[in-house]
């Protein structure tokens, strides 16, 4: 039974280590390390056993058989049928054990989506090597990262290494125990018979085993290499054991092979077994060095093992023996005793050392060296035999080979250092070469030795040799030679160690003094172009010698020139002085290349040239090129003037360029042409366009190049495969150095028409402009680069890459600016004609390539980083690409259209690699960098230079991932997309849809990996923290995915489901800035933290939380707040939190929702001091900065303004303005300018960051407490709003950027509403009034001080506003906008009075600033404006006992505001008809004049406010405006919706206006200062305007309609009294209102007559508004008829009767007394329906029951007014005393009519009285009813009759009065007025009909 967990195997263990260790690595923090202790605990037995899992056994067997395992997430499973047979086929084929085996076979079911078309078996052999390999590297980089020299800050986890390597365990049956060390070496055999039984079998298998066994060996080979890599690492620390080195050495007697696993674990012996003399006293390995050489049995085992044993590799031996003579050596010297116990004398050493060189040693390594540097393709190498699985177990690590070359480089380096020994060497090689008649000579060792320096050296980074030429023994041996001419060991060697600026320099230094001096180089070049042949050569001056260049000199001359190139490649200070010899090196080199000389000799002549003309940046290069250019020319083309234009002649070649092709295409080697090539390519100027002789040489290089090499490579010899990339390749090179050189930026600043084409003309000289368009519109040259992309077989696939991506980046600038102003004939005087096969590269891959779209996305699982990073560019490339953006149908994979490139990778068989390599990518850890180091890492990557830092290399590919992911979730993008395809959305669904992650068929998707990063945030740790601004990427990912409309639903569901997100992000939320991980550029402060750290930190932080906060808002908005997180969300939102940043103890935090405005408060400080202080600018005063400034931001474009004052500087030193030390002053200056604005540049962001975040904070609170605020504690809520409410008003008094003072309005709004909404219910007395007021204090301040923006206000003033409806001075009513009360007794009078106070101790400035507000010429917020002045109003009611002159009011008249908001109502009359008109611009108009109106209203509530508006000409004003002649309501209107919207607007101003002006009338009453007169003025001003409505209105009744003739009746009647009977009369004057409202109410008297006129639906309101007509119109008649029953007047019933005096005093179209009469019997009907109603409903909610939807439709106003008992009797009771009343003043005019008719009857008898009603009334009527005759006596009887009818119906009616019973709790019950009435009438009634009793 195996001592490891086997049923708790997890794949991702170490994965999830790895990615913790790196996170360690960038960002050591506490709790990342317990993070990284707990999961270690898990992986040490893994970390223990290493590769040796348990073999089959039976006990396993029967228990998997017999019982359940355990599987990784913790289920039970039995194992049996298919799962039973795949454990037995993994256990068979693996030799693993069963229990192991079925954990393999339940993963392999989880994980079948990753590998389609797979076995489960064979999934398992992927999780089994994957796992390994990820645990192998684990412990790799643990080791290297605790145990380097610079591993201070990890000793604690460097105790757990070193406990780890001291803890013994099975090395396996009868191996016995060991340590990890003796562990590591046992399974490199183990794993090596392995690795040749899965070649084997591989080889024998077909093509599917042959995949598996590739997949198999790579893994094996590869935990060969990481295991060898470990015991290197061990060594190189000093903590190998002697029994360990012993092992090693054993391990190492019994290699057959030497390979890349033999080197490193050559190179641990290595590294343990240094002398101790060369050991400094700091090493770690001193110490162990000391003890090895004081363990006398260790040294005898092992020199015995050396020196007297057989070893399989006899020349290894020789090599481990060189090593440890030089040990021993050291060992004698440390400790003498050694010599009794080991028996072997220095001499003997000595004597071991000639004996290891002399049998091969320096050979060995050199052919070892050899061998690693051809398998990691730093080597040109014949083509081998073996095949890919060969060479695949053969393979190396880098890093490995690495080691080797460092420990061989200090015995290079220690040997170096011994005189005699070298000198001894080379003695007797030389004298073998003076003796040449020695038939057997001895091995050249001094040979072999130069060239295991020139293998190693060259094989370390440049400059690594420096310290070799500064050791004089060995210059001094190696430069001192007897032989004539060095042997080629010299030159390789010489030239490996001048590699470097350094080792260049002293190289030239060295050798120019020497026998070798440069000088006689080029006195050997001149000699042999003197006696050589001359290719071409048009004057023959002399005789050429006919032998060719003998061996031995040709050796030489191609072993200096290889060194001369590399000194001036590497030296500036020598290219210079070599360019000063006479005569000139190019010249002579030129000539050497028209000589008949071997081509290999001609290649590396050329590289010379070459290496002379790349350019350095001095002021030589030019002439060095010039130079160049016109040699080459003269020995190279007949015609060397021609110029060169697309397809153009080109000049022939001639002479060695000819040959050249002749000779290597016989011989199937490139090398010259190579060499051409590269002397091409280092012509390309780096930026601007090469001119005159240069540019038409590289034109002329560039059609060779196209037609020459690349469209004739497929035709070539090749004598080697490798022969035909390595050409391709220098063609490549060229092709990329021209594009990336063509820059086309200078069209953006062409100017003018002429200016754009001198620009273009020039571009289209360069050499790039020809490639470009040959490649554009050739596809023969587009196919060999395609070939490349798709085959992927060489080393040329990333520079193809970069051409890709370079041609994809211009392309469209190319095509469309370019070719078309070079097509303009007013632009150019040659124009250009496109060539007509021209495509942009994308048309090419779609219709022509399409295999190489997915080929690319390949890619970015490449093994080099940089590789993967421009695939990514190129799929963001084409991403964005017209083509592949749009949309096609994939016949047979989609059901609709889709994105062509999404649908491209999504359909091909490679999709689910292609996702698998992108998350692989955006799961690397690595360093943080900024944007500007990602912007120049990227611009380095795409150049093909090689990356610096390459640790940082991987963020930068996140952030590419990134960006691309985030671009292709904009909201303007197209969905789905290739961001949806990484994202793992499913495009084959009718909508998108997320896989279920814990299904076994789902993919890992980045979605996934993005909520895996987001989802490791916890306290001081996380993505935010190790690179916050990719974590602000991933959250803004996250938001537009909740955003989307096609990806809000699954992703929402997803997130909710399986992630938590939003719980968990608000959890770990980071409350402070992080630190920057690079050098911090400021610091981040607030009151309570400051922070060291950077810009681009800081805004990513923002960012960060913004993000997370929107997106927090979103799901809870979607989930309405009821999802399953809700109230773990709510309680980071709105609790007290701790946040512990590696603190052993919490820091408290207020409430997440208040902490977070601590982002507001962030102050940042730039460390650049200088660059904050002011300066008067000196030379750039006139300098247009504006130019370079974004028009809507303080932001500076830095880097263009910075070239333009470069070039401003340039002009003034041409003109002579500046020179001398101005200069310098000038350039500082502008430098200061720079980082002053740059400064400005950070602030605006910062500021626009701050805003983001404050946003986004803002909605969550909206949110929050409309969906979430139910879970807060009842106790905790107001403290919670009240704090909240604080924190954002104290912030509100700060200096602020724009917007953000905006922000914190509308949340301090939002807060108090929710504040006022809580408190509602609370009583009177319960009311916190000092918080309250104290609050209302700093609203009031935030609002008046100075600075505040219009909309910061208008919020402000909403939150007053908000405030003031906890004191009940003010109640909304819809039919009267603000009706304003007085305060009832005792409702909170403490609130009111402390509100007065506070608000009067700034009432000045405040109601000043409100005023003008509400004054301003703009629209906006002018309407809370007056609705705060409306409640202003309404709280200064409550002013009792005091002066309003000294209220709060008092500025409004005192400043003159009140006229002006009068004044105001005629000045914006035009715009307000322009909002009544169709189609307005906008209703701002409108509205404002809505809240004026409701607060003018408010006003004319009182006495004194009425006459304040008189006083400002309100009557004056309104009779003037042309709007209150409004269209009436029409049938056609209702056909039409736009146009009765129209119409509402119109009546609805007029309605606003007349509510207004009867509340000024009404409040003014009758006294002294009545306002009749002026709304007399008023109605006749609009005379004709509203009899219109008053007609119109009774024949299309409408709701509208009615509400407005009621308001018109009303005004009516209070300026009735005014009227003179006469115009009261009159058919023109006041008698036309009079007529109109006696026709409207014989219409609405009778409820047929309109009751027809409304929908079901409709008639419930429509009869509310008709009592309210009927109301003012029964007052109106009232009015009117005061002195009906004297006589006087007119009446206004009529009988329906022809008066016998024939005097006309009534009117036909009146209602008649018959329908007062039944409009009494209705009212009273309704009354006692009222009643009835009440108690039914009043009974119901006694018993418990609730109202249903019949039962409040019983309650007038409807169910908003039926607010439980009390508001049931208020509603009732309302309605009640309003029919009440109606019925009082129906009995009053019927009273007066029927006597006023009883009157007319009796003629002119003295009238009757009514205190003498019933005496003598029916005896009278007799009488009168016979004195009579004719037509006047029939008209007198008529009447009488008609008389008599009504009474007798009255009669009815007055019965029914006296039943009538109203409920005692309606309030309103029939008084002594009421039976006064009612008890006249009875007796009329009785005098009319005759009858005698007086009914009581």
């Amino acid at each position: 039974m195996s001592f490891l967990p086997l049923s708790r195997f997890s794949p991702s263990l170490f994965a999830d280590l790895h990615h913790l260790l790196a996170r360690l690595a960038a960002r050591p923090t506490t709790s990342a390390l317990r993070r990284l202790y707990a999961k270690l605990d898990e992986a040490s037995p893994w970390l223990l056993a290493l590769t040796a899992l348990p073999a089959q056994n039976d006990e396993d067997k029967k228990l998997v058989t017999s019982n359940t395992i355990t599987s990784p997430e913790g289920t039970e499973v039995r194992v049996v049928d298919e799962l039973l047979a795949t454990t037995n086929t993994i256990a068979s084929a693996l030799d693993l054990s069963h229990v192991l085996s079925a954990t393999l076979a339940l993963l392999a079911v989880q994980q079948r989506a990753r590998y389609p078309s797979r076995s489960d078996a064979e999934i398992a052999v992927y999780i089994l090597y994957e796992s390994l390999s990820s645990m192998l590297s684990f412990l790799s980089s643990l080791l290297r990262l605790t145990l380097a020299d610079a591993a201070e800050a990890f000793d604690e986890l460097r105790a757990y290494v070193e406990n780890l390597l001291d803890t013994r365990t099975s090395l396996g049956q009868g191996k016995g125990d060991g340590f990890l060390v003796d562990q590591i070496m046992t399974q490199l055999d183990e794993q090596q018979a392995r690795l040749v039984a899965v070649v084997r079998d591989g080889h024998a298998g077909g093509a599917q085993q042959l995949e598996l066994a590739t997949f198999r060996t790579g893994a094996i080979r590869q935990a060969q290499n990481e295991m060898a890599g470990m015991v290197v690492t061990i060594a190189s620390a000093g903590l190998l054991k002697s029994s360990q080195v012993v092992r090693i050495v054993k391990w190492l007697k019994k290699c057959e092979r030497p390979d890349g696993v033999v080197a490193a674990v050559l190179a641990a012996l290595l590294a343990a077994t240094r002398p101790l003399d060369s050991l400094e006293d700091t090493d770690p390995r001193y110490e162990t060095v000391d003890a090895y050489i004081r363990h006398s049995k260790f040294l005898v085992l092992v020199t015995n093992l050396i020196y007297g044993e057989t070893w399989a590799i006899p020349r290894l031996r020789e090599a481990v023996k060189l090593q440890w003579s030089l040990f021993y050596l050291s060992a004698l010297r440390n400790e003498t005793t050694l010599l009794q116990t080991i028996g072997l004398d220095a001499d003997g050493a000595e004597r071991n050392i000639q004996d290891a060189v002399s049998s091969g040693a320096f050979q060995f390594l050199t052919g070892l060296v050899a061998a690693l540097r051809r398998d990691a393709d730093l080597e040109q190498t014949e083509d081998e035999q073996t095949d890919s699985l060969t060479r695949l177990a053969m393979r190396s690590k880098p890093e490995n080979d690495s080691a080797l070359y460092t420990q061989l480089e200090r015995l290079v380096h220690w040997l170096a250092g011994k005189r005699h020994f070298l000198r001894n060497l080379k003695n007797k090689e030389e004298d073998v070469g003076l003796r040449r008649s020695q038939p057997n000579p001895p091995a050249a060792n001094f040979q072999a030795f130069l060239s295991l320096v020139a293998a190693v050296y060259k094989s370390l980074p440049p400059d690594a040799a420096e310290h070799i030429w500064d050791e004089s023994s060995f210059t001094s041996v190696v430069l001192d030679g007897r032989t004539t001419f060095p042997p080629p060991s010299f030159w390789d060697m010489i030239a490996a160690i001048s590699r470097g600026p350094s080792c260049a320099a002293k190289a030239y230094e060295k050798l120019k003094d020497t026998r070798l001096s440069w000088a006689s180089l080029f006195k050997f070049y001149q000699h042999y172009t003197e006696i050589m042949p001359h290719l071409f050569d048009p004057v023959k001056t002399r005789q050429p010698a006919l032998e060719p260049m003998p061996e031995e000199e040709y050796l030489v001359l191609l072993g200096w020139t290889t060194l001369l190139a590399a000194v001036v490649r590497g030296s500036a200070v020598a290219r210079g002085a070599l360019l000063q010899a006479k005569p000139h090196p190019l010249q002579l080199l030129f000539d050497l290349i028209n000589c008949d000389i071997p081509t290999d000799l001609k290649a590396a002549v050329f590289d010379a040239i070459t290496a002379f003309c790349e350019r350095r940046g001095d002021s030589a290069d030019d002439e060095v090129v010039s130079k160049a250019v016109e040699s080459y020319e003269r020995i190279s083309f007949a015609d060397p003037t021609l110029e060169v234009r697309p397809g153009g002649r080109v000049a022939q070649p001639i002479g060695w360029l000819q040959r050249m092709e002749l000779v290597e295409q016989e011989v199937g080697l490139y090398p010259l042409t190579r060499a051409y090539i590269h002397f091409l390519t280092s012509l390309i100027p780096d930026s601007g366009a090469a001119k005159g002789r240069l540019n038409n040489a590289l034109r002329r290089g560039a059609v060779y190049i196209l037609d020459r090499v690349l469209l004739t490579q497929s035709n070539r010899q090749y004598a080697r495969a490798n022969e035909r990339w390595e050409l391709l390749d220098a063609a490549l090179q060229f092709i990329e150095r021209a594009i990336l050189a063509f820059d086309m930026s200078e069209l953006q600043t062409g100017g003018t028409v002429r200016g754009i084409g001198s620009v273009a003309s020039t571009l289209a000289d360069d050499v790039g402009f020809l490639v470009l368009v040959r490649i554009l519109s050739e596809p023969a040259i587009v196919a060999p680069l395609a070939g490349i992309i798709d085959h992927a077989e060489n080393t040329s696939v990333p520079r193809v890459l970069r051409i890709y991506h370079r041609i994809l980046d211009v392309q469209f600038v190319f095509s469309d600016v370019l070719l078309l102003a070079l097509a303009d004939p007013a632009r150019v005087s040659t124009p250009f004609r496109k060539p007509l096969g021209f495509q942009s590269l994308d048309h090419y891959l779609l219709n022509h390539h399409l295999s190489n779209v997915t080929a690319i996305a390949l890619d970015v699982g490449s093994d080099d980083p940089a590789t993967a990073l421009v695939a990514i560019k190129i799929t963001a490339a084409l991403a964005q690409s017209p083509l592949f953006s749009g949309s096609d149908m994939f016949r047979g994979e989609y059901s609709r259209p889709t994105n062509r490139l999404a649908g491209i990778i999504d359909a091909s068989d490679e999709s689910i690699r292609i996702a698998q390599a992108f998350c692989a990518r955006l799961q690397d850890e690595g360093d943080d960098v900024t944007a500007d180091e990602i912007k120049a890492i990227e611009q380095t990557v795409l150049k093909g230079e090689p990356v610096e830092d390459a640790a940082s290399l991987p963020i930068v590919i996140r952030h590419v991932i990134a960006d691309l992911l985030v671009d292709g979730t904009a909201p303007d993008v197209p969905a789905p997309n290739i961001a949806h395809f990484l994202l793992g959305f499913d495009f084959r669904l009718r909508e998108l849809g997320l896989q279920d992650p814990r299904a076994p068929s789902s993919r890992l998707s980045c979605l996934r990996i993005v909520f895996g990063q987001l989802d490791e945030a916890e306290a001081g740790a996380g993505l935010v923290y190790a690179h916050p601004t990719l974590a602000a990427k991933s959250a803004q990912l996250v938001y537009q995915l909740f955003a989307g409309p096609a990806t809000g639903g699954p992703t929402l569901a997803y997130a909710d489901s399986f992630t938590a997100f939003s719980a968990r992000q608000l959890a770990a939320l980071p409350r402070t800035c992080p630190s920057s991980m690079i050098e911090p550029t400021g610091t981040a402060a607030t009151p309570t933290d400051t922070v060291e750290t950077t810009v681009e930190v800081l805004i990513a932080y923002l960012d960060f939380q913004r993000w997370i906060l929107s997106a927090v808002a979103l799901e809870t908005f979607s989930t309405e707040g009821r999802g399953a997180a809700a109230e773990y969300v709510a309680a980071a939102l709105f609790a007290g939190a701790t946040e512990g940043e590696d603190l052993d103890e919490g820091i408290a935090r207020p409430a997440l929702l208040i902490d977070l405005l601590s982002n507001v408060d962030i102050a940042w400080s730039g460390a650049d001091a200088d660059a904050a202080q002011n300066r008067v600018l000196e030379y750039h005063a006139s300098f247009p900065f504006d130019t370079y400034k974004r028009a809507d931001a303080d932001w500076y474009d830095v880097d263009a303004l910075a070239r333009a004052a470069a070039a401003f500087r340039r002009q003034l030193e041409r003109s002579g303005a500046v020179t001398g030390p101005a200069v310098a002053t000038m350039t500082a200056e502008a430098e200061y300018i720079v980082k002053r604005l740059a400064g400005r540049n950070a602030e605006t962001e910062i500021a626009i960051a701050k805003g983001g975040l404050l946003s986004s904070w803002a909605e969550l609170l909206k949110v929050a407490l409309a969906m979430l605020f139910t879970h807060v504690d009842d106790d905790r809520q107001d403290v919670f709003l009240f704090e909240l409410l604080d924190a954002l008003l104290d912030r509100a008094a700060a200096d602020l950027a724009p917007g953000i003072l905006e922000i914190l309005a509308e949340s301090a709004l939002v807060t108090m509403s929710a504040l006022v909404a809580l408190l509602a219910d609370t009583p009177a007395s319960s009311l916190p009034v000092d918080r309250l007021t104290a609050t209302l204090l700093k609203v009031v301040d935030a609002a008046t001080r100075p600075g505040t923006t219009e909309s910061a206000r208008g919020n402000l003033y909403a939150a007053i506003t908000q405030y003031l409806l906890l004191t009940p001075a003010a109640v909304v009513d819809d039919t009267a906008s603000l009706v304003l009360a007085a305060t009832a007794a005792g409702a909170a009078p403490v609130l009111q009075r402390a509100t007065l106070v506070a608000l009067g101790s700034r009432r000045d400035r405040f109601v000043a600033t409100l005023c003008r507000d509400a004054m301003d010429v703009r629209d906006v917020w002018k309407t809370q404006c007056f609705a705060l002045l409306g409640a202003l109003v309404g709280l200064a009611g409550a002013e009792r006992g005091s002066d309003r002159d000294r209220g709060v009011l008092a500025p409004l008249m005192q400043g003159g505001f009140l006229v002006q908001f009068v004044r105001t109502i005629k000045d914006r009359e035009i715009a307000l008809q322009e909002c009544l008109s169709p189609d307005p611009e906008n209703l701002h108009t409108y509205w404002v004049y809505e809240a004026k109106l409701a607060f003018l209203l408010a006003l004319a509530g009182t006495r004194r406010g009425a006459e304040d508006l008189l006083d400002a000409g309100v009557f004056e004003t309104f009779a003037t405006c042309a709007f209150v002649a409004v269209q009436p309501y029409g049938e056609d209107m209702d056909a039409d919706p736009g146009a009765r919207d129209v119409v509402d607007r119109q009546h609805r101003a007029l309605a606003l206006a007349l509510e207004v002006l009867g509340r000024v009338v009404s409040s003014l009453g009758r006294g002294a200062r009545s306002g009749a007169g002026h709304a007399l003025s008023f109605l006749n001003a609009h005379r004709e305007s509203l009899l219109v409505l008053l007609r119109e209105d009774q024949q299309h009744v409408t709701a509208g309609g009615i509400a407005e003739c009621t308001l018109i009746i009303a005004l009516l009647a209070m300026v009735v009294h005014k009227v003179p009977a006469d115009d009261l009369r009159s058919a023109t004057g006041f008698g036309a209102f009079h007529l109109a409202v006696l026709s409207l109410a014989a219409r609405f008297f009778e409820r047929d007559a309109w009751a027809n006129e409304f929908d079901a639906d409709e008639l419930a309101d429509a009869v509310d508004k008709v009592l309210l007509l009927i109301q003012a119109t029964l007052a109106y008649l009232c009015a009117t008829t005061r002195g009906l029953k004297a006589g006087e007047g007119a009446p206004v019933f009529v009988t329906g009767i022809a008066r016998a005096n024939g005097a006309a005093r009534y009117i036909a179209s009146a209602p008649s007394l018959p329908t007062a009469v039944g409009l009494l019997a209705d009212l009273l009907d309704t009354a006692q329906d009222l009643s009835n109603a009440y108690d039914d409903l009043a009974d119901k909610l006694a018993n418990g029951a609730d109202l249903d939807e019949d039962d409040f439709g019983r309650v007038p106003g409807g169910a908003a007014e039926a607010d439980g008992p009390d508001g049931l009797r208020d509603a009732f009771g309302a309605r009640t005393a309003a029919v009440f009343n109606m019925i009082e003043s129906l009995l009053l005019l019927i009273w007066r009519h029927l006597l006023f008719y009883a009157n007319d009857v009796r003629g002119a008898r003295e009238p009757v009285r009514p205190d003498s009603l019933s005496l003598s009334l029916g005896a009278d009527l007799g009488k009168s009813g016979t004195a009579g005759a004719g037509a006047g006596a029939g008209m007198h009887v008529s009447a009488v009759r008609a008389l008599e009818r009504t009474a007798a119906a009255l009669r009815a009616v007055l019965a029914r009065a006296d039943d009538l019973e109203l409920s005692d709790e309606l309030g309103r019950k029939p008084d002594a007025y009421y039976g006064m009435l009612v008890r006249r009438l009875k007796e009329l009634c009785a005098g009319l009909t005759g009858h005698d009793e007086v009914m009581e």
